[in-house]
This record gives structure tokens, sequence and C-alpha cells, in this order.
């Protein structure tokens, strides 16, 4: 992309892990940040397992509206070369499903794209996707994928193997003095940092590669993650392992009662059963996090 002048970003999905350290890292590389959110204090408020605050040292303009309404999103990308999307269902508790959130609300920023001034648009979607599109997160992912490569706009795919948010449950319940995993535990991963995914991020809107993989610096078991979270707390590993069919009979039952918890549900199951490594970008290691949690525990 041309360096000849400042570079104004818009930033969607703001207020999540990720997004915060996003903000951040499109800032200290020099745009103009622009964020969308919907809530300020959020915003400027730390989340959970280390997500930080967001002051306005870390962002140049605050646009406030809701991608699930794009009349509120009027004027959101005056002026802007560059989307950048992490939008998504995390831990919402909307009742809203991974096709009304993952899939549609990238949907409407693209389609507010048409005869703006932006000229790319970065989104973040996982990597291996190819091996679970019986997922309905996957589908509404790659849905997203192919509304971008149809939309005439250049794009730019950021393909994560895992977050490190995800591993603060492995955290939380060592402190609480046991861990369940799904399945043995067997399965390898190299979940990376958000510190460290934002400037791969900014690194692939600023690259020629379409799509970029995303791993952490450690490569290991789900059971060797939750070990060393007992050894980082400072307590005897107790692992209880819910088994595959066990746990695969529950996502079914939760997704009788609700299709989001359900979705949810199976996501998770399908986590515990396959593999979810990729190229090293990363470099804040999975034990220096734990330390992390661990430390801001102590502080209160």
């Amino acid at each position: 992309m041309s360096s000849e002048k400042q570079q104004r970003v818009v930033v969607a999905g703001a207020t999540g892990y990720l997004g915060k350290y996003v903000v951040r890292a499109f800032k200290e590389r020099g745009y103009f940040v622009r964020v969308l959110t919907r809530d300020l204090d959020r915003l400027k408020s730390p989340g959970p397992f280390t997500a930080p605050a967001l002051t306005e040292q870390d962002y140049d303009e605050v646009f406030v509206g809701e991608v699930t309404r794009p009349e509120t999103l009027q004027g959101l990308l005056d002026d802007i070369d560059v989307v950048f999307s992490s939008i998504g269902i995390s831990r919402q508790r909307d009742g809203l499903s991974f096709e009304q959130v993952d899939y549609q609300c990238n949907r409407n920023l693209i389609d507010l794209c048409e005869g703006s001034s932006v000229k790319r648009f970065v989104y973040v979607s996982m990597q291996g996707a190819e091996n679970i599109m019986q997922l309905a997160i996957t589908q509404a992912h790659e849905r997203v994928v192919q509304a971008l490569q149809q939309s005439g706009l250049e794009y730019r795919i950021v393909r994560p193997c895992g977050y490190f948010s995800d591993m603060g449950v492995l955290y939380d319940m060592a402190t609480r003095g046991r861990s369940f995993l799904v399945g043995d535990g067997s399965n390898l991963m190299n979940p990376i940092h958000g510190h460290d995914l934002a400037h791969v991020c900014v690194d692939t809107a600023e690259g020629d590669a379409l799509e970029v993989e995303a791993g952490g610096p450690d490569i290991m078991t789900q059971r060797e993650a939750a070990e060393l979270a007992f050894e980082v707390v400072g307590k005897t590993p107790k692992i209880t392992v819910i088994p595959l069919w066990l746990a695969r009979g529950l996502a079914n039952f939760i997704g009788l009662l609700s299709t989001q918890f359900g979705d949810l549900a199976d996501f998770i199951v399908t986590a515990g059963e396959i593999d979810g490594v990729g190229p090293k970008r990363g470099s804040i290691t999975l034990r220096s996090y734990f330390e992390m949690l661990r430390d801001e525990d102590a502080a209160g």
C-alpha cells in the first residue's frame, strides 16, 4: 500500500480481545485510527484475559454505531483507506447466531465499502477452516471470505490458530483446582497472544499475501497447556477428561435448548478433537501469559 500519505483505518471489533490490541498496533505504525464501537465504556475498560483498556492516545476518532444496524454507520468510512474487522461472537449474550454476527455484520461492512474510499479490507477468520466446515461458525467466517473475494475490494485474510484468551479458561480452571478437558487432551495447538496477532494483522494489511496463518511460539497438547497452568498457579494438576462421545451428546442436547449455545458447544467439542497448528509468528509464550494472569490476580 502507498506510504506517501498517512493511511486511515477503521477498526471494527475494537472492544474484543484482539480488537483492542489491533487499535494500538495500527496507531503505533502511524495510522489514523477510527474506532467503531457501540459501547464507549467497554472500549475504555480492561477486557478479560489481559485485554487492555484503551485511552484517547490509542486512537484518533471514535464512531459510535451498531454493525447489526447499517443505518447507524453512515459516515463511518469517510476518507478511510483500510477496514479491519475481527467482529464475531465470543462470549456474547445477545442471543444472536454466528450467521447474524460473524457473517451478516461483516457483510454489512463489506457492502458499506461500495462507492467509498476504502481500498483494502482485512478480515480475521480461522486456521484450518477447510477441515471443520460442518461448524456454523466456520461456515459464517468463510461466507465472509467468499463475499470479500467477490466484492472487488483488495482483501487480506488472517487465520490464527487460536487466541490466548481461550487459554485463559485453562488458567481459571487451574486456580479453582480442577481442569476439564474435552477428549484426552492429546490434540496439538499453538495459540497466539493478542499483541502478537495484532502486529501480524497490521503486517498483513500492508503486505502482498492474500491469506496469512498465525500461531504462537509454543506448540503443545491441550493437556500440556492445562498442566502448565497448574504449574504457574502452584497447584497439583487435577484433570478430568470428558470423553468425546459424552461431550458430543451434551453439545447436541444444548443445541436443542439454544441454537446459539449449541453451536458454541459444537465448536468447543470439535476443538478438542483436532490439531490447530500454524506458523510461529508470535514471541509471547503461554507460560508468560499465565504468569501475567497470576500477577493480575495477585494485584487484586
